[in-house]
């Protein structure tokens, strides 16, 4: 979810652009050659791992929001650790080993659809003290939103991000990831440290903000995972990287449905 110091990002740094081409011989171009990386496929494949996850969320929202609300959490919690765990491992095989992604790239969307659906459940649930279905559709809206207006922008190259905004993007995550890993350990105990769980999770003026710059640091995330794209497809990666290329863009974008439906949330909690 949010291991986007990011392995993906790297990923294609290890490909071999020019021993990829020659395999075509010199005036061949990328898209014409069979077995290798296209947008299109990358496309495709991204849709089949998006319908994996949300049908895997979808189906299981409404049991786990008749538990939470019926003052069962507990039965719910398993599972949003266990999917938390799992789609972490998984995340880390796939970015290592980018061979896998046709095979652990589906199961992954089913984990991270276990995560989002138990997640949505809590968060609305500890801010709102109510399932909130209409306070979920408008994250869902405004995160697609947000990855369209990315993507145009990207293509149309309006916004390429260079080498130092990855410097500042690998810096950023990585600092976001380990406030949430402090604040998590420090929301165990009870003052004097427990404050800054309260301070990050909480709906006040920092807790806003903080989330409002996880929103920006993961808008930033979803760009890279577009170049990640696009530098495959131009490298001329092997088939088996569009299944990576997809695995990529979801990891940005659950992680960007997360922050965003966390800011909605804090800013619900407000009204």
């Amino acid at each position: 979810m949010l291991t986007s110091s990011n392995p993906t990002l790297r990923a294609f740094d290890r490909i071999e652009a020019p021993r990829y081409r020659d395999l075509a011989g010199p005036s061949a171009g990328v898209e014409a050659r069979p077995g290798v990386m296209t947008v299109q496929g990358t496309v495709i494949k991204t849709g089949v791992l998006l319908a994996i996850c949300a049908t895997v969320a979808v189906l299981l929202f409404g049991q786990f929001a008749a538990a939470v609300q019926g003052g069962a959490a507990g039965s719910v919690t398993p599972w949003l650790w266990g999917s938390l765990m799992g789609g972490l491992v998984l995340g880390l095989i796939i970015s290592f080993k980018p061979t896998t992604a046709p095979y652990l790239a589906p199961l992954y969307a089913a984990v991270q659809g276990v995560l989002l659906s138990a997640l949505s459940v809590f968060v609305t649930v500890r801010y709102l003290k109510s399932v909130d279905v209409g306070l979920i559709f408008q994250a869902v809206t405004l995160t697609f939103g947000i990855t369209i207006a990315m993507l145009i922008a990207y293509a149309t190259g309006i916004f390429r991000p260079g080498r130092f905004l990855r410097g500042v993007f690998i810096a950023g995550a990585a600092g976001i990831m380990l406030t949430y890993l402090i604040a998590m350990v420090a929301g165990l105990f009870g003052a004097p440290i427990g404050f800054l769980h309260n301070t990050i999770f909480g709906a006040g003026p920092i807790g806003i903000g903080f989330s409002v710059f996880c929103v920006v640091m993961a808008t930033l995330g979803m760009a890279f995972a577009f170049s990640t794209v696009h530098r495959g497809v131009e490298a001329g990666a092997p088939r088996h990287m569009e299944w990576f290329g997809a695995f990529a863009i979801l990891v940005e974008l659950v992680w960007l449905y997360i922050e965003v439906l966390r800011l909605i949330a804090k800013l619900r909690s407000n009204d």
